[in-house]
């Protein structure tokens, strides 16, 4: 069976100069972020550039979907979003976009003061809400069929091939199944996924591979999670709440950064295994 994804051991160099042979390349260089995907940063002429090599056949499917996804959604809210470009190797499904200029809200997220996490907060709730409040129509979305659009759905495959059946232990599929998913999602929204700028604004949002069907808990979850500071929390939810003059169920948020935290270890744990984290 032909393989659709790739290997350290590619020739990078030639496959990124082949798809940029348009523009003069200044620096090429791997980066170590990325457990989904081999990624590159390339200086050229006309900017930066990130290229993103899925690691294996999960994520070969998952990089068609964050395409679509992110061009879907570019343009419907007040945030710069990925504009990605979608090219192939032998068949094999990689991404590139421009670099935004900026900083990682994670490198931050712990040194802001508190007039720049009300900023970013009040950003990042104003994005949330956007999204969630999108129409669409799902066939006009996806039109790849070969992974699970409902987040759900696209986490319970992600667990199955890459997690140890004790580290799934704490997965209920049926009963996230049965929960209301009537919004579009982000589906990763970790302060890894946004871009602020030196104003601590939201420069960008990135990487929609997660992106799907399916509740706003998700995504509060996520970016109130991973040992996200207190006040930083404090100001994202009431920001919510103000903006869909509604109060939030805050044990669902609890409920669900549970939920995240149990699928961040247990793909830790899967890529000690393979030898990447």
């Amino acid at each position: 069976m032909k393989k659709m994804y790739f290997t350290l051991d590619e020739d990078f160099e030639k496959i990124i100069k082949e798809a940029v042979k348009d523009k003069e390349i200044i620096d090429l260089k791997q980066i170590s972020t990325g457990w989904t995907n081999i990624v590159y940063e390339v200086s050229t002429n006309d900017g930066n550039y990130f290229f993103r090599f899925p690691r294996d056949e999960f994520w070969s499917r998952t990089i068609v979907k964050d395409y679509e996804f992110a061009k879907y959604i570019y343009g419907k809210t007040d945030f710069n979003t990925s504009k990605l470009e979608l090219l192939y190797n032998d068949g094999r499904p990689f991404s590139v976009h421009k670099k935004v200029e900026g900083t990682v809200l994670a490198d931050r997220i712990n040194d802001l003061t508190e007039e720049e996490i009300k900023t970013v907060s009040a950003d990042i709730s104003k994005f949330m809400f956007q999204l969630h409040n999108l129409e669409y129509t799902k066939n006009k979305i996806f039109n790849t069929k070969n992974i699970g659009v409902n987040l759900i759905d696209f986490l319970n495959e992600l667990l199955n091939v890459h997690v140890s059946k004790r580290d799934k232990e704490f997965w209920n599929y049926e009963e996230l199944m049965n929960e209301q998913n009537n919004c579009l999602v982000h589906g990763d929204l970790n302060s890894s996924n946004i871009i602020i700028d030196e104003n601590a604004h939201v420069a960008a949002v990135i990487d929609f591979g997660f992106g799907g069907f399916s509740n706003k808990y998700l995504d509060i979850a996520r970016i109130v999670g991973r040992e996200c500071p207190e006040k930083f929390k404090n100001e994202v939810i009431k920001n919510y709440e103000e903006l869909s003059n509604n109060k939030l169920n805050h044990n669902e948020i609890s409920n669900k950064v549970n939920t995240w935290t149990n699928i961040d270890n247990a793909y830790i744990n899967y890529m000690k295994e393979i030898g990447i984290y």
